[in-house]
């Protein structure tokens, strides 16, 4: 594996925890404190940017290839 990887997989893990820890909380009753929340969510959004950036690679590989392929074709 990868340092990215590890470091990804550790991410998801720490991730997964403090949501359940939040469910927890909720579930008995409890307030969940505002850094929980804020922490949660900055994950979450870090997530979202990840799988973002991740999902949009191979689309602009994609694009690369058209644009060579236009400018072989029509040069």
């Amino acid at each position: 594996m990868t340092a990215s990887m590890l470091a990804l997989t550790f991410a998801s893990a720490v991730f997964v925890a403090l949501l359940l820890a939040v469910a927890w909380l909720l579930w008995h009753g409890h307030d969940v404190p505002v850094w929980l929340t804020c922490v949660v969510t900055l994950l979450l959004a870090a997530f979202a940017l990840v799988c973002v950036v991740l999902l949009m690679l191979p689309l602009l590989r994609l694009l690369e290839m058209a644009v060579m392929m236009w400018t072989l074709v029509f040069a």
